[in-house]
């Protein structure tokens, strides 16, 4: 017998689902960096400065896209169905709210003496950890819920509309991060499937400024080999 509650969350595969790529990267980005913040040295300011910065990226990653969702789909949802995104909004809300804490928690490990940075340092690790299980229950709760009520209120072609809108507005610099974070995360097939899109709706020397700056520093050798080889038939 299938689990009732499993069951209930087993969406149509062969429907658009435009959250299952970028949420793979937010996740990866967010296991990655409180890796890192737990087993950083504060007492070396210098790396410890570039871990901050790196940090800082990807809380304007996840801004960005927290930004882009409210903007397209769930103005576009609340239109269908009024009401529905009330939920959702209050958890955006509450998200921009930690965003504004871990700033407020970096700012104090950069202005603390030496002595007292691993302790910033303890308290902005520790504080991250709790916003990153906050937004992976956020991302599963638009993986399922959310999606299923898109999947309900809008044809695919609809979805796949608002999906262009989204990437449209987003910076060239921002699209450089977000491909870095993606290309790891996803597996083969759907590495393949992706940089094949790509491929199709970019100039052919983006594209290929895309693989050498973004994909090719970002996956193992043997990963970004078997990928230029699945790209190639394509290619011409």
């Amino acid at each position: 017998m299938s689990h009732p509650r499993l069951a209930a969350y087993l969406l149509d595969a062969g429907r658009h689902n435009f959250y299952h790529g970028i949420h793979k990267a937010l996740r990866l980005g967010h296991c990655r960096m409180l890796a890192e913040l737990g087993a950083h040295d504060y007492s070396n300011a210098g790396e410890t400065a570039g871990l901050l910065h790196k940090l800082r990226g990807l809380i304007g990653l996840g801004r960005g896209h927290l930004e882009s969702e409210n903007r397209e789909i769930h103005a576009a949802l609340e239109a269908r169905q009024p009401g529905i995104t009330a939920y959702a909004a209050a958890e955006h809300a509450a998200h921009e709210q930690a965003f504004a804490e871990l700033e407020s928690l970096i700012r104090a490990v950069e202005v603390a003496i030496p002595e007292r940075r691993p302790l910033a340092g303890q308290a902005l690790y520790q504080r991250y950890g709790l916003c990153a299980a906050a937004d992976m229950e956020q991302m599963y709760l638009e993986e399922t819920e959310v999606l299923s009520a898109l999947h309900s209120a809008f044809s695919d072609a609809e979805l796949m509309a608002i999906e262009a809108r989204m990437l449209a507005a987003i910076a060239p610099d921002k699209m450089a991060a977000y491909t870095a974070l993606l290309m790891p995360a996803l597996n083969h097939a759907e590495r393949v499937e992706m940089l094949k899109k790509l491929m199709r709706d970019l100039p052919k020397t983006a594209f290929n400024r895309l693989l050498t700056g973004t994909v090719k520093p970002v996956l193992a050798a043997a990963d970004y080999a078997a990928t230029m080889g699945a790209l190639t038939p394509h290619a011409a």
